[in-house]
């Protein structure tokens, strides 16, 4: 009777044993799950009691702020992160004991903007700690101000033609049609600012279509050293105008796989730019290097350079070294940005290389 009963004990003992086990191995299951997606998360996800000490954080934040989660476990935030404006974030949920969201600009430990939302943990309805989420949204800003950027320009390129065209307009309107010498003038002027607003809408037009991918690239087997003297002769008359001696020292074994039409148009615009910012009787030198999978292509002259705060933003879309001058010479400021966009549809890269006062040298590579 005695070992009966605790033979009975046994079992229960041992079914409670074999419940208590299945329950911990579905606990340490769903917790390898949640840290697997945690650590899968783009987001930075950090935990902290309610005296702002670290519980867990993912492989984001280790990235984010360049900490271990070995060592940021089990210390104060600040101590782990120092940061006053998260800590604060952190501080104002545990008190007010609601969730809270704020975008932040870091500049320490890192330099970047996050979206900052933290949500308090409760356990026996009080608050035991609290959940941090950091979204980098730092390149959405950046693309957003872009985007300012580029219509607040294409706004000003744009009116700054329109309104000369009105004005004349209205000026020939008021009686001066019948003066045959100015109104001449006034239509030569009147057709030049079209001219300008024809070449930006075009170019605008370019840029999409190479942002967007519209235009699919048709490669071909290209042989850059006849693509670059049909070029020059092209701007043959510009050259002799400003005495430009001009060298096209390209191989004529150099024949990448490129859609021609659009290179044609990135050799068009670094040679029409070598020109036009050249010195009267400079000179004008096409050239490539071998530097293994690609190809380097540099078209150098011995213009009036680019300052060397200038250079960083040289390939920005309506950026310009001297405005006035560009605008005189009838650049639309995108010149080099549809260079920049052809070139890397290639696969490749642009740079420049330039003295102020000594010339310049912009040069884009292309895979082989």
């Amino acid at each position: 009777m005695f070992f009966s009963k605790y033979k009975k004990d046994i079992r229960r003992l041992k079914t409670a044993l074999e419940e208590v086990e299945g329950k911990v191995a579905r606990l340490e299951k769903e917790n390898s799950g949640i840290q697997a997606a945690l650590s899968g998360m783009v987001e930075g996800v950090i935990a902290v009691d309610r005296d702002t000490k670290i519980i867990s954080l993912n492989h984001a934040v280790e990235t984010m702020f360049n900490i271990r989660k070995e060592e940021a476990q089990g210390r104060l935030f600040l101590e782990a992160i120092r940061n006053n404006d998260i800590a604060e974030v952190i501080n104002t949920v545990l008190q007010k004991k609601e969730a809270f969201s704020k975008e932040l600009a870091l500049v320490w430990p890192v330099r970047k903007i996050f979206q900052v939302s933290a949500s308090p943990i409760f356990e026996d309805s009080r608050i035991n700690g609290c959940i941090v989420v950091l979204h980098d949204i730092t390149e959405i800003r950046k693309l957003e101000q872009v985007r300012r950027d580029f219509i607040a320009n294409a706004s000003h390129e744009l009116k700054t033609p329109l309104t000369s065209i009105k004005g004349f307009i209205e000026t020939l309107l008021e009686g001066a049609l019948e003066d045959k010498e100015n109104s001449r003038h006034f239509l030569q002027i009147i057709r030049d600012h079209a001219n300008r607003l024809d070449a930006l809408v075009n170019d605008l037009l370019k840029i999409s279509g190479l942002e967007s991918h519209a235009v699919p690239l048709e490669k071909e087997k290209t042989g850059l050293r006849i693509l670059v003297d049909d070029i020059l002769s092209g701007f043959k008359s510009q050259l002799k105008k400003k005495g430009i001696a001009s060298v096209n020292d390209l191989s004529p074994d150099l024949s990448p796989f490129v859609d021609r039409n659009k290179i044609e148009q990135v050799f068009t615009n670094l040679i029409d730019n070598a020109i036009k910012f050249n010195r009267q009787g400079g000179g004008l030198k096409i050239y490539a290097q071998d530097s293994g999978k690609d190809v380097k292509v540099a078209v150098e002259d011995s213009g009036i350079g680019i300052p060397a705060k200038d250079i960083p933003r040289i390939f920005e879309r309506f950026y310009r070294v001297d405005k006035a001058r560009s605008r005189e010479l009838g650049g639309t400021g995108l010149g080099l940005s549809i260079v920049k966009h052809i070139v890397e549809l290639h696969g490749g890269s642009v740079g420049v290389e330039s003295t102020e006062g000594f010339g310049s040298k912009f040069y884009f590579t292309l895979p082989k």
